[in-house]
């Protein structure tokens, strides 16, 4: 129910007004001048103000001025007399959003209020959406122009029904734009199913998605609903979906068309209404090029297509994301951590995170585990960077011959070792906790490599 104020000194149109927008079920607050609707709009919750441009010997456009420096964003609706259209233009300028003429046609004047009040709320669920998805979905947050690109399409394609096709390298958050997307739909009171195309074997793969009926094979003892069936008047997460075996693409390609499938072992058909959002790190056309994806599944399956850009390209957004990540994990930790230290927000900045924001959580909740200061530090911030350029040092020793694997183990554990006694500066029991290992187990390890370290 909205709130609207009418500013007008004439009685009886003002009982006629209040009795109107009543029987619409709007709240009518009344002022007869402009000293009476500034105690209103300070007292009350104004959505739209309707007022008359000639109050006695007050002009209303001095009332309109004062509420648009205030609350430009609350609207105003100007009433004025039929040979004064040029006072209207200039009330307009100022920044009403509309106006009309006495004597007016109350159905009229009704339905133009209902025209501003809807505009105005699918202005505020814009930018609510676009706050809500920038901030409430953990790691989609971010003001890089690259990112705010991603936001704005998320925003204008997520109302509608649409299927959508989410791309980009392993680690760049696909699931929670999928997830955004949901979220901000018509089904978002509505299941949304995901599978995993690329961790289920195929012989079970078109089960989960389109169920199987008792005996349908071997331990098929009882019906059970499939994935799509299940995301009826929802969304189906096809996550990993350039992993599909090309039969597989087949019987799915008929389910997105018209929204049919046929159980395993069932007869019947059954008819689904789910919109499909998939997402890949392949190059989804290069794998139609190649024959391993079939061109029209790509066609049906790519109504929008999202690309998500790497971390490495979204350069102002890196602190952005440490800092929510942080906060995050000190609240999961019990910690009071209050941020970063120059070198350790500069060693940060210096590292191209091949594994994305995925890399970037496991190095930030690494180091508030490690962390014993009021701010994260360079030496608690390991990264793990021979992880991705094929093998480490020393592993190139192993396949040339020159060290066992248990001579490289015993090095790399003796490192390890040594590096939690540094880090807790040589006590030993908390070096034993920051490794998970009992005191006697630390200890004997110690021994084993003949460290002999001081508290």
């Amino acid at each position: 129910m909205a709130n609207i104020l009418v500013v007008d000194d004439d009685p009886s149109l003002q009982e006629v007004l209040e009795v109107a927008l009543s029987s619409y079920n709007y709240q009518v607050f009344q002022a007869v001048n402009i000293r009476d609707a500034k105690q209103q709009l300070q007292q009350e919750a104004i959505d739209l103000a309707l007022i008359d441009l000639w109050l006695g010997q007050e002009n209303g456009m001095e009332l309109l001025k004062k509420i648009k420096q205030e609350g430009p964003e609350m609207p105003a609706l100007v009433l004025t007399a039929y040979a004064d259209s040029e006072t209207a233009v200039q009330a307009m300028k100022i920044g009403a959003h509309d106006y009309i003429a006495k004597p007016f046609n109350v159905e009229e004047l009704l339905l133009q209020i209902n025209r501003i009040l809807e505009n105005t709320r699918l202005a505020e669920e814009n930018i609510w959406l676009k706050q809500q998805i920038q901030y409430r979905f953990g790691p989609l947050i971010g003001e890089s122009q690259q990112i705010r690109e991603v936001f704005n399409l998320v925003q204008r394609i997520a109302p509608t029904s649409i299927n959508v096709l989410i791309t980009g390298e392993s680690g760049t958050g696909k699931e929670l734009f999928a997830r955004a997307i949901h979220e901000h739909s018509s089904r978002k009171d509505n299941p949304l199913m995901v599978i995993n195309c690329g961790g289920i074997p195929e012989n079970l793969l078109e089960s989960e998605l389109f169920g199987y009926r008792k005996g349908a094979f071997t331990g098929a003892d009882k019906a059970k609903k499939g994935l799509l069936e299940k995301a009826n008047q929802g969304t189906c997460f096809l996550d990993e979906v350039g992993e599909l075996q090309l039969s597989t693409q087949v019987k799915l390609l008929r389910s997105i068309q018209d929204g049919s499938f046929v159980p395993l072992g069932g007869t019947k058909t059954i008819y689904t209404d789910a919109r499909f959002v998939a997402a890949t790190n392949k190059d989804i056309e290069q794998e139609v090029a190649a024959g391993r994806f079939r061109e029209d599944l790509f066609y049906r399956l790519s109504g929008v297509i999202i690309n998500i850009p790497p971390l490495r390209k979204r350069g102002e957004d890196l602190f952005l994301l440490a800092e929510s990540l942080l906060k995050r994990f000190c609240k999961e930790q019990n910690k009071e951590i209050k941020g970063f230290s120059q070198k350790a927000i500069q060693k940060l900045k210096n590292y191209r995170y091949p594994g994305n924001i995925r890399e970037l959580e496991n190095i930030i909740e690494r180091s508030v585990a490690l962390e014993n200061s009021s701010y994260i530090t360079p030496s608690s911030l390991i990264i793990y960077e021979n992880i991705h350029s094929g093998n480490k040092p020393g592993e190139e020793q192993i396949f040339n011959g020159e060290l066992s694997l248990d001579q490289y183990l015993e090095q790399e554990d003796r490192k390890i070792l040594l590096s939690a006694l540094e880090k807790t500066r040589g006590h030993k029991s908390k070096a034993a906790e920051l490794l998970g290992l009992s005191f006697r187990q630390f200890r004997y390890r110690l021994s084993k490599h003949k460290i002999d370290y001081q508290d």
